[in-house]
């Protein structure tokens, strides 16, 4: 896709994002409900699970029809987190499978080079999920903003006052309780990246959580 000419940039949902400066000419990716700030056209949003764009369903379905493609990711078992099919169909979105009928557990998940042929790794975090996506594409240099690993998001959605401060004791817990296992997974995409994409540089834009793992940059 980007024959290891053109740069691509991977938007998570972090309150960093409200810092990031728009990289021209880069291909950007949206993770989950990041597709909703306003200083970037999104080219792709990746969604693995119903929690991440449940509050911004509307949304997702009007934004950019022909010019961004939407991928939500399929289950082979049915929970809470299942995107239905019918807001799929809505988005026109592509549909992709990941391994956790395999593995069951995300720390477990296994990162994945031919994504054409093979279940994606459903990694403990979207953000992580989404790489293989990215470096699939083979950019130049392959930018991360807004991966903060923190319990808040940079736009609420359509959430009620309860709704949010569940969700931000949910994440509070979820990033504290697993910081080091989650640290040890972008490890490991980062050990992936150097083998299969060693040209591909990989920079953390204004990072928070992700600080030292990749070559940082601050944008003032």
């Amino acid at each position: 896709y980007c024959h290891g000419e053109r740069d691509v940039v991977v938007c998570g949902a972090g309150p960093s994002l409200q810092k990031y400066q728009p990289i021209e000419g880069a291909v950007h990716i949206a993770v989950n409900r990041s597709f909703l700030y306003e200083k970037v056209d999104f080219d792709f949003i990746f969604a693995q699970d119903y929690d991440g764009i449940r509050m911004c369903q509307n949304e997702l379905v009007q934004y950019r029809p022909g010019k961004c493609v939407k991928m939500l990711g399929a289950k082979h078992n049915i929970d809470a987190k299942t995107i239905p099919e019918s807001l799929a169909i809505k988005c026109n979105a592509l549909r992709f499978y990941m391994d956790y009928q395999i593995y069951l557990d995300g720390y477990g998940s296994k990162l994945v080079r031919d994504i054409e042929l093979r279940p994606i790794g459903g990694m403990p975090n979207v953000g992580m999920s989404v790489m293989q996506l990215a470096l699939y594409m083979n950019p130049r240099r392959l930018f991360i903003v807004g991966c903060d690993m923190s319990g808040t998001h940079f736009v609420p959605g359509h959430q009620t006052k309860e709704e949010l401060a569940a969700e931000k004791k949910q994440y509070d817990a979820y990033w504290k309780d697993g910081n080091q296992k989650l640290l040890d997974k972008w490890k490991e995409i980062k050990e992936f990246a150097q083998a299969y994409y060693p040209e591909t540089e990989i920079i953390s834009v204004n990072p928070v959580g992700l600080k030292g793992m990749f070559h940082d940059i601050y944008q003032e």
